[in-house]
């Protein structure tokens, strides 16, 4: 059995999906780029929007809320400008390589037969994850290994689509250079929320956002 992360794709992006699918399978003669680009973005923005942005519902506090949207609109940005600059005019034969990365390692088929867009974790990051769940009960937390499970969570998801996903496009030095400032840009506002947002809410509070992000870990037999 393998341990996946991963959320269901809007009608939007299903439809994306199977158009990018049907041109590049069926060898039409032209320009993939632009389907790559669209389906790389697309990605990202739904990403961001089940992790990030349906989260801050789940935050009772309307200052902590107003807090969370600040720390979310900074990863927007910083995730659309990489995308901006990384996504270029590449030949066909070069997008095959990032394309096939998003169609065969971003994606798979959960125990229902849905499509979900994500990455299969390692056991070790399983394990954080789901000790740290488990970390939060209707009373208790102990907020430490919950955090920690977070991040792993975190971590697992920045390397497969930061990290791996762009070692597949054709860069210069210049634009690959942007990447691990993009990273650390990120990586600092996730920061803020998990030390700062994260201690400051209640035990419910704790308990709904643990239940907020259980159902994107699936495992597959």
């Amino acid at each position: 059995m393998t341990d996946y992360f991963g959320f269901k794709p809007s009608d939007t992006l299903t439809q994306m999906i199977e158009e990018a699918e049907h041109i590049i399978s069926n060898k039409v003669d032209t320009d993939y780029y632009p389907y790559r680009n669209a389906l790389a973005q697309r990605i990202a923005r739904e990403m961001m929007d089940n992790l990030l942005v349906n989260l801050i519902s789940v935050i009772p506090n309307p200052e902590r809320q107003a807090t969370m949207q600040k720390i979310v609109s900074s990863i927007e940005s910083a995730t659309e400008t990489l995308l901006k600059i990384l996504m270029g005019k590449d030949d066909n034969q070069a997008v095959l390589k990032s394309y096939y990365f998003l169609k065969n390692d971003s994606m798979f088929i959960d125990n229902e037969g849905q499509r979900r867009i994500g990455l299969a974790l390692s056991a070790n990051t399983a394990q954080k994850i789901r000790q740290g769940f488990d970390a939060v009960s209707e009373d208790t937390t102990d907020l430490a290994t919950f955090k920690a499970g977070l991040e792993a969570m975190n971590d697992a998801i920045l390397d497969h689509f930061m990290n791996q996903f762009t070692n597949t496009l054709p860069l210069g030095m210049i634009k690959r250079k942007s990447i691990p400032i993009a990273r650390t840009a990120v990586d600092s506002g996730l920061g803020i929320a998990m030390n700062k947002l994260l201690p400051q809410l209640p035990q419910p509070a704790l308990k709904r956002l643990a239940n907020f992000y259980s159902p994107f870990i699936v495992q597959i037999e």
